[in-house]
């Protein structure tokens, strides 16, 4: 007869044949035990060396999926992004929005190991959210705010331009809901129409006035390599704006490497390209091209502003200029 072989049985040594069968148990599941406390140990053991994966990514090296799992790396609920730099005040930020995580990238920081920095300092504040992005891709919050640095600018949707009361009436839900928020309502800059890509494709006007007009077309078909290029490109200035993780995560990490090399790449200056993203990130995020939310509809989706009159949306954002007052806002109420 053909016994079949048992590595427990292999374990247990021929005085063990006496051993009453109860007795017999306990020995083995004792020995069971103990191999899973070692076979446990190991694994600890060997964590830190696989917390980590790091991947290059067209000559980029980035953190890999296994960063998912490391426990610090826990998203908070909401974040802050600020285009900055080196010379840029931020303190008004832990002042008045410390209830928000806070990621200050200085564009022109020396000293890279010392705080967070963009790879190359080139179009302006789109550089720093393309480095956010790919920085956190397997990290983020369930919401990120992108913004410039100053607190008071002359383009921020309130009657004060304070960035402060935009980001704390921000309606998180709503971003969550569009996953894609621009944090201007104002149609005046950017909407209904500030670019006509195709007709410029068309008739290649010179327009050396509006530079960004000329170059967008082929930028375009650079940037969107299977899109049709769009008639209309409308949107509110000025590259501020919510992002919902999931909305972030319908794009791979290789898409947002690509958009940065190209930012990397490119040989118009910072001005050009930077503006170019201003009125593509609407497009990247899943938007239409033409993407001018009714201003009544937009206050009350995005700030909770409802019931507002005519003249409510006439005052809640008024043109001075691309430079506030001197003083401002001490000075608010004589800059009239």
């Amino acid at each position: 007869m053909r016994l079949s072989y048992s590595p427990l049985r292999a374990c247990v040594s021929p005085r063990d044949a006496s051993v009453p069968p109860r007795s017999r148990i306990f020995i083995y599941l004792g020995l069971a035990v103990t191999f899973l406390l070692l076979s446990y140990q190991l694994i600890l053991d060997r964590a830190p060396s696989i917390r980590t994966r790091w991947t290059t990514i067209q000559g980029i090296i980035v953190a890999g999926d296994d960063d998912r799992f490391v426990p610090e790396a826990i998203p908070a609920e909401k974040e802050l992004v600020f285009a900055a730099m080196e010379a840029s005040n931020i303190s008004w930020v832990e002042e008045h929005l410390s209830d928000w995580k806070t990621n200050i990238y200085r564009a022109d920081a020396k000293h890279k190991d010392a705080v967070l920095t963009v790879p190359v300092n080139k179009g302006n504040e789109a550089m720093v959210y393309l480095t956010y992005i790919i920085d956190r891709y397997w990290s983020l919050p369930e919401v990120s705010v992108f913004l410039h640095g100053g607190r008071y600018q002359w383009h921020v949707d309130n009657p004060l331009y304070d960035s402060v009361i935009s980001i704390s009436h921000l309606n998180l839900d709503f971003v969550q809901e569009a996953g894609y928020v621009n944090l201007r309502c104002a149609w005046s800059v950017g909407c209904p129409t500030e670019l006509e890509p195709a007709r410029y494709l068309r008739e290649r006007p010179e327009d050396s006035g509006h530079p960004t007009a000329v170059e967008y077309p082929d930028r375009y078909m650079e940037l969107f390599p299977r899109a049709e290029v769009p008639e209309v490109v409308g949107t509110p200035c000025c590259s501020q704006f919510a992002l919902s993780k999931k909305k972030i995560h319908e794009q791979s990490l290789e898409h947002y490497v690509r958009l940065q090399r190209w930012l990397m790449d490119t040989n118009l200056d910072a001005g050009i390209s930077g503006r170019i993203l201003e009125y593509s990130w609407h497009m990247i995020f899943g938007k239409p091209a033409q993407y001018c939310l009714d201003q009544r509809e937009c206050y009350c989706r995005t700030y909770s502003y409802c019931n507002m009159t005519d003249s409510d949306i006439q005052k809640q954002w008024i043109w001075r200029g691309l430079q506030l007052p001197e003083g401002w806002p001490e000075q608010s109420e004589t800059a009239d």
